[in-house]
């Protein structure tokens, strides 16, 4: 179980006893982290930078954690001791767990001090992929939904063309809201498009485009992931492209969808 700290954020001092005491201002420890941007479930280590080593006992990593119900006060919680050893440098793996950041600090022990020294917080920005799913468009044309599909045989949850619909194009808008720096998917025809069907998928973001599929046929599968500049807006056009074909029933159809699509944000 996780120790809550009761030591207030800025306890920093340590009590002095004859010639072994060490001073706050020398006994202060200093934290770091490998990374300050990661996605959740990365793996990063925060290192303690320990001055007076010769007279530290334990070293304490301490995570920050904040009201989650709004009736639970927020606190810093132990999440593991270590024994100094007359170390300088002492690592602390984590995993990176928490939505939109995580925030640390070690508070360190020493021989004849009643308090630990405490390091100011170390801040790390943790990115997640969020589903397209979980984004209501705000503009979208018919026949257009969300749902399972099968790319090249793979089941997907996804977003595409419906079954039911023959339009032989549709377009979907959606506002990450500038808190999403990537985007990815598997794009495809869905496997009920008929043989010799193609069709093409276009991305857009702020009403600019920035990225179109090759030809896609029935069969093809194609995983892409795509940088993106934060952006407010994001769009997505699937069109049907069988030569001869028409906006309407036709006997070749082609139905674009695109497997798991999501987005990597923070802040959100």
């Amino acid at each position: 179980m996780p120790v809550v700290v009761t030591a207030p954020a800025d306890a920093s001092t340590g009590a002095e006893s004859g010639t072994a005491a060490v001073s706050a201002s020398a006994a202060k420890p200093a934290l770091t982290a490998s990374a300050k941007d990661v996605e959740e479930g990365d793996r990063y280590t925060l290192t303690a930078t320990i001055k007076s080593a010769s007279t530290a006992t334990q070293a304490t990593l301490e995570k920050w954690r904040p009201s989650l119900y709004g009736w639970d006060a927020p606190a810093w919680v132990s999440v593991k001791t270590v024994n100094v050893a007359k170390r300088g440098k002492v690592p602390f793996k984590v995993v990176a767990t928490d939505e939109n950041a995580e925030r640390y600090r070690v508070a360190v022990t020493y021989k004849n001090t009643t308090k630990p020294a405490v390091s100011k917080p170390v801040a790390v920005t943790v990115w997640r992929w969020i589903p397209l799913s979980e984004y209501d468009p705000y503009y979208e044309t018919g026949g257009a939904v969300f749902g399972t599909t099968t790319i090249n045989g793979h089941a997907y949850s996804g977003w595409g063309a419906a079954s039911y619909s023959h339009t032989g194009a549709w377009e979907s808008r959606f506002t990450p809201g500038r808190h999403c720096k990537s985007f990815q998917a598997v794009l495809g025809l869905g496997d009920i498009s008929a043989d010799d069907s193609s069709g093409s998928i276009t991305l857009t973001a702020d009403d600019e485009p920035i990225y179109t599929s090759p030809a896609l046929t029935p069969g093809m599968s194609v995983p892409v992931t795509l940088d993106l500049a934060t952006p407010y807006r994001f769009g997505i056009q699937l069109f049907g492209t069988t030569p001869g074909g028409t906006t309407g029933r036709d006997e070749v159809e082609a139905w674009p969808v695109l497997g798991e699509p999501a987005f990597l944000c923070t802040g959100v």
